[in-house]
């Protein structure tokens, strides 16, 4: 029988849009993959690409009734599976993972570091988080982190528990499949469709309206290039499900700039070619996928110099990075790149050329996949390593 490698994030979401690539590697290696998620209506395509699915119910947030119900799960899974390796990642799963691999004495143990949460929290809630990182940190064997300004951040605050911390290749959790996405020709049809002007810029937000992507910046960097009047429209994609979602919706249908907002798409290739540009105004990320794939597809972004953001963009050559919460800077960014069309397509026809150069997901998983199994013998092109010291 095959060595069986369990994958696992807390919502199934994450599983089925960032570890496709990586469970393909793994397959194509020898293992059974076996993914562990909550339930979700991915997990029908999961049963497709995987060899077994497992549902164990993972609450993001704190819970700790919930969590050592859920950690009882993972252990007995476990028991019963005995595989060669778990890869974790997101903070709930990731904790739950590593520490029933640990209890389980798993022979393989990663933790795939996709961002970190305590930033931006302060107090108890920080410490809280760190001591949760430290703890998966210290159950597992090796940390795979999706950039590398995520791992010198990790290293700087000492969440390592001693264990390597790794960047595979350039960084991301899947890359960009640079096919897929490709530039095409905007749609005036389907920009009529979305009730917008294709006459009138188009600027695209990715994501969740919520305190850490930084919508307060980008309300009142909107609102400063109304002051110089400088048109545009704002396109915002995402599922609107955070707690501060609505506050920030409300804010940005009041404002005097046009607002359409969609929740969340399968395709958002339409979406990217209607822009002229991408903003990501975030105070800290991982590794921001929707940047490289807007990249991928010719468009320029503005985004931020913080932590996994920073790693996204060459600045002045891809894109614009500007600080976190500074949103004069954030306006200048966004009005240079709006009436400056020359530059905008260069820069984007230079983004598109680094996600093919680096980006590409059959090098990140294997890349992945090498740390995770640990069978590198060098480290693959671009890899920042931080080393730990010896550990069970």
């Amino acid at each position: 029988t095959p060595p069986v490698a369990v994958v696992t994030t807390t919502i199934s979401r994450s599983v089925d849009g960032f570890y496709g690539p990586i469970m393909d590697e793994l397959q194509r290696r020898g293992f059974a993959v076996h993914v562990v998620t909550s339930d979700g209506p991915e997990v029908p395509r999961l049963r497709e690409r995987a060899d077994v699915v497992h549902i164990i119910s993972m609450e993001r947030a704190i819970s700790p009734l919930a969590d050592v119900r859920a950690l009882w799960s993972w252990v007995w899974l476990l028991r019963r599976l005995k595989p060669a390796l778990v890869l974790g990642g997101t903070p709930k799963a990731a904790l739950l993972s590593m520490v029933a691999s640990r209890l389980n004495r798993v022979p393989r143990r990663a933790y795939l570091l996709l961002g970190l949460r305590l930033e931006g929290t302060v107090g108890t809630e920080r410490r809280l988080l760190g001591a949760m990182e430290w703890l998966t940190c210290w159950s597992s064997h090796v940390i795979v982190a999706v950039s590398p300004s995520l791992a010198a951040r990790y290293h700087e605050l000492h969440l390592e528990a001693g264990r390597p911390i790794q960047v595979p290749d350039h960084g991301s959790t899947h890359g960009v499949d640079s096919d897929y996405f490709s530039p095409v020709a905007r749609e005036i049809a389907f920009i009529h469709g979305l009730a917008m002007d294709p006459d009138m810029p188009i600027v695209l937000f990715i994501g969740r309206l919520t305190t850490d992507k930084g919508p307060d910046a980008l309300i009142r960097a909107l609102e400063m290039l109304q002051l110089e009047g400088i048109s545009l429209q704002l396109l915002v994609l995402g599922a609107q499900d955070e707690e501060d979602s609505w506050h920030y919706r409300e804010r940005l249908q009041a404002s005097t700039t046009p607002v359409r907002v969609i929740d969340h798409l399968r395709d958002v290739r339409p979406y990217i070619a209607a822009a002229d540009l991408l903003v990501l105004p975030t105070r800290r990320e991982g590794m921001p996928n929707v940047v490289l794939e807007a990249a991928a597809m010719g468009v320029p972004s503005v985004t931020t110099t913080a932590t996994g953001a920073v790693d996204s963009v060459e600045d002045g050559e891809t894109g614009i990075l500007v600080p976190p919460d500074d949103p004069r800077a954030l306006a200048m960014a966004m009005a240079r790149l709006l009436t400056e069309p020359e530059l905008r397509q260069l820069m984007g026809e230079s983004a598109r050329s680094r996600v093919v150069r680096f980006f590409q997901p059959r090098d990140v998983a294997k890349a992945i996949a090498d740390i995770s199994i640990g069978e590198h013998t060098r480290l693959p092109r671009g890899q920042t390593t931080y080393e730990g010291s010896a550990h069970a």
